[in-house]
């Protein structure tokens, strides 16, 4: 059995979505900053393997000693939204 894997681009659903997240989604946000919307299809790669303290390093601006509190949970759901059927 052969399985098909649709290019990321192919995938804007996800992308947009998880370009919120990074971006601090709240109540009446509906688009991410263009900043977030670049790293969307890169978190959305990294996402894919499953690597939570790397997808949270990603999305974190402070990055000191690994990713803030907010950035890990960011993350998760990250994770989470990646993690979907297509």
């Amino acid at each position: 059995m052969t399985t098909i894997v649709f290019p990321l681009s192919r995938r804007p659903d996800k992308a947009a979505r998880i370009a919120l997240i990074a971006c601090g989604d709240r109540p009446g946000k509906t688009s991410a900053c263009e900043s977030c919307s670049e790293k969307a299809e890169g978190l959305l790669r990294i996402a894919c393997t499953e690597a939570l303290e790397a997808v949270a390093a990603a999305v974190c601006s402070e990055l000191h000693n690994g990713a803030c509190a907010e950035c890990t949970t960011k993350a998760t759901r990250i994770l989470a939204v990646a993690g979907e059927p297509a």
